[in-house]
């Protein structure tokens, strides 16, 4: 099967990419601000024993034992955040599988940041396919969770379901046309963000 990447989905001419993610943090360690790298490594080790139960062909894969060259390329196919690949080698991880649409980023901003990615606009079929690797993850590693405001996580906008579900499009000349603000706008009213190509805080590119 070709990786997600190098297919063309449903809406491809406008619609590049669909991205769910689920922030996951594990019950009784502190939040990836918060804890120490003793703490970093049982969480790594915690995934690695799960991994063996979950299935989807997923292995484990530390980033201090990624060289700089698959790094990149990991973040140029979106499937780990460029502050991640850089800043979090002595303490980061990835659950990978080989068609490379499952990634699990394991000590990112929260303890596991699950993410599935397909081509062009399949929304549903990834969420359901998201859903399906939490719940059985869960049933292999405790969740922090509490009953009045769901899964937390250390960012308080994420609290409760955690979950974002993104879509990258082309929009070509908006630009040169000026609409880029009508566009904006627009988006806005339905309360969606837009957000850069590698995610928060990064650009649009043109």
């Amino acid at each position: 099967m070709l990786n997600w990447y190098l297919q063309s989905g449903n809406e491809g001419d406008v619609v590049s990419s669909t991205r769910i993610r689920l922030a996951r943090n594990i019950k009784g360690y502190p939040f990836v601000n918060r804890y120490t790298k003793k703490d970093s490594t049982k969480i790594i080790e915690m995934m690695e024993n799960a991994i063996l139960n979950l299935g989807y062909g997923l292995k484990l894969i530390r980033l201090k034992d990624l060289d700089d060259i698959t790094k990149i390329t990991l973040v140029e196919k979106h499937l780990i955040s460029p502050e991640f690949a850089y800043n979090k080698g002595e303490i980061g991880a990835i659950a990978i599988n080989d068609d490379e649409n499952i990634c699990i980023m394991i000590n990112e901003e929260d303890h596991l940041r699950i993410q599935v990615l397909s081509a062009g606009l399949e929304l549903e079929n990834s969420l359901n396919l998201a859903i399906e690797i939490d719940k059985k993850l869960e049933e292999l590693i405790p969740y922090a969770y509490n009953d009045k405001y769901g899964f937390l996580t250390s960012c308080p906008t994420n609290v409760g379901t955690a979950l974002r579900a993104s879509i990258m499009v082309h929009l070509p000349a908006l630009s040169k046309t000026r609409n880029v603000r009508k566009v904006l706008e627009a988006v806005n009213s339905f309360d969606m963000n837009i957000r850069g190509v590698y995610g928060e805080g990064s650009a649009v590119t043109r």
